[in-house]
């Protein structure tokens, strides 16, 4: 009876267990299945509260005269009425998923939620599509009405600007405001034309009207300017280039070539008709023409400054000239000398005819620079033409010059050479002995091979260097060659016997100092031994590192100071 009644209670549990989970389930499902919907509805009410209507309705006003554009409008005037049925068909379909809830049909509500999302997904597309389209129509209408509006603002800018400077602008006044009255018309037509959605021809006025404005502003903002140059720079700038003129003449400078005074008369000319001109409100070109007159103007000053320069710079070059004939009269003449001396002594070329060459040219020079200075004179020539034959006759002065100083140059290296060649020469000699006496001195018992190799070798260069300076030519390249090469070994040979020399002291110093201990320290008395043994066979390195490090035993910290004080 009691197993009966718990089995009882257990399939209670289990069946009120099971009823909540249903009905958890079923509300979850519910309230998910509601938030969905609500979703749906936003974005469906999004897609309906676009004005597609009204954007069409303006859109076919707006193409009303343009058959293409007619044309685009009517098709999507098409697509809208497609998408008008689409939304209607969305709407049925919302209004079942709302049935389907109420009903609890939740598993056909979520089916046709699925639907409809898709169907509302590309209803969204053909609505984006439709109103991008008109938005960017309708844009045209905006910006042509932002267009006037700005030029409206513009025209009242220059109308402003132009009363505001009558007195200034006077000369040209009547026709500014002639061409502001005409603005004023256009901008009447342009209104007519876009009340009537005539859009085109609307735009069209409306550039007339910038151009217009433009012009005016232009020509506005010139006047004054062109009044400024015709009325007083240019006369000034002309007067200033006649200055220039006679002052140039008074010079005694030749500028006829240049036609300066008929240049003068045709800027005159002109300016006098552009003056003219600009008095009627034209002004047209007389920019161009100033500016033109002002580049000749400045054209004619620079030339003849040019031709004053030339003028200077001529007499200076010729001056300059006279003084590099001095010149290479001087240097011909020390290259005389020292060739006529020295020639065969250091195997110079033959200059004789180079030399007889120079002294003529020296006389043909003298003669072109007496010719220059006539023609600076007689006022009958360009003074850039004179400058060039003045700049040529001082550039072959100057070569001619830098040829004999060449020679020049050769002949004092050949003689510092040799003067060198002895200096060194005594030097090594000294050298090679101070080597030969510390060999003999010291007596080092045994000497390497080498080094009596390199004593050789020292005394055949010496002996080479004589050779070569007591030759004639005396080959002054060979001799330095040789000079440098001999240097080097014999310093290098006469700091390698210092060392040996040197070293041999230190190691008789060491055996010296160590010799007190032999008696005393057995181990001092045998590596001294083969300290003296590796000394009598040339070792010296070698005897020198043994003896230091048998005293180190003895003094580890300053055995080297004690080897120098016994020394």
């Amino acid at each position: 009876m009691k197993t009966e009644y718990l089995l009882i209670s257990a399939g209670i549990l289990v069946a009120i267990t099971v009823i909540t989970i249903l009905v958890t389930t079923q509300k979850s499902r519910k309230k998910n299945l509601k938030k969905q919907l609500d979703e749906l509805y936003v974005r469906f009410n999004s897609v309906k509260t676009v004005p597609l209507a009204f954007k069409l309705n303006k859109a076919q006003a707006m193409a009303r005269r343009n058959e293409e554009m007619a044309a685009s409008v009517q098709e999507y005037f098409d697509k809208y009425e497609h998408t008008e049925s689409h939304i209607n068909q969305i709407q049925d379909s919302l209004n079942d998923v709302d049935d389907n809830m109420n009903t609890v049909s939740y598993k056909e509500a979520l089916a046709r939620l699925q639907e409809v999302s898709d169907s509302l997904s590309e209803c969204e597309k053909e609505v984006s599509e439709i109103d991008s389209f008109l938005e960017e129509f309708s844009k045209k209408e905006n910006i042509q009405r932002e267009y006037s509006s700005k030029l409206k603002e513009k025209y009242r800018v220059v109308k402003t600007t132009i009363n505001k400077n009558a007195q200034l602008l006077s000369i040209a006044y009547e026709g500014f405001v002639a061409k502001l009255q005409e603005c004023e018309e256009l901008f009447s037509s342009s209104e007519e034309m876009m009340y009537s959605s005539d859009y085109g021809s609307a735009q069209e006025d409306l550039e007339k009207i910038d151009a217009l404005l433009e012009e005016i502003k232009t020509n506005a903002n010139a006047v004054p300017k062109l009044v400024k140059d015709t009325k007083g720079v240019l006369p000034l700038m002309l007067d200033e280039t006649k200055r220039e003129l006679a002052l140039t003449r008074q010079r005694g400078v030749y500028i006829e070539h240049l036609d300066i005074e008929n240049k003068i008369n045709e800027i005159e000319t002109t300016l006098n008709a552009d003056i003219k001109e600009l008095s009627q409100a034209n002004t047209e070109g007389i920019k161009t023409r100033v500016a033109a007159a002002k580049d000749e103007l400045n054209t004619l000053n620079e030339e003849l400054a040019r031709e004053n320069k030339a003028y200077r710079m001529a007499r200076e070059t010729n001056d300059r000239a006279l003084e590099h004939i001095g010149d290479m009269e001087k240097v011909e003449n020390y290259v005389r000398i020292a060739y006529d001396k020295d020639s065969a002594r250091f195997g110079l070329e033959n200059l004789n005819e180079v030399l007889k060459k120079m002294r003529e040219n020296v006389e043909k020079y003298k003669e072109k620079y007496q010719n220059i200075n006539i023609d600076l004179s007689d006022c009958k020539k360009p003074a850039s033409e004179i400058l060039e034959v003045a700049q040529e006759l001082d550039a072959s002065i100057d070569a001619d010059l830098k040829t004999l100083y060449s020679y020049k140059s050769t002949i004092d290296k050949s003689t510092d050479g040799e003067t060198r060649a002895f200096t060194q020469l005594t030097k090594l000699q000294l050298v090679v002995s101070e080597v030969e006496t510390k060999l003999a001195e010291y007596a080092l018992p045994s000497i390497d091979e080498s080094y009596k190799a390199d004593l050789k070798r020292s005394r055949d260069y010496i002996a080479s260097i004589r050779e070569l300076i007591s030759q004639i030519p005396i080959d002054i390249a060979s001799l330095n060659a040789l000079l440098d090469e001999a240097i080097d070994f014999i310093y290098k040979f006469y700091n390698n016997i210092n060392n040996v020399v040197g070293m041999g002291i230190m190691v008789e110093n060491a055996i010296v100092f160590g010799n007190k201990y032999r008696s005393t320290y057995p181990e001092i008395d045998r590596e001294l031994s083969k300290a003296e043994f590796q000394y009598l066979n040339g070792e010296y390195t070698k005897a020198l590192k043994t003896a230091i490090s048998c005293m180190e035993t003895l003094f580890p910290e300053n055995a080297d100071e004690k080897i120098l004080e016994n020394a």
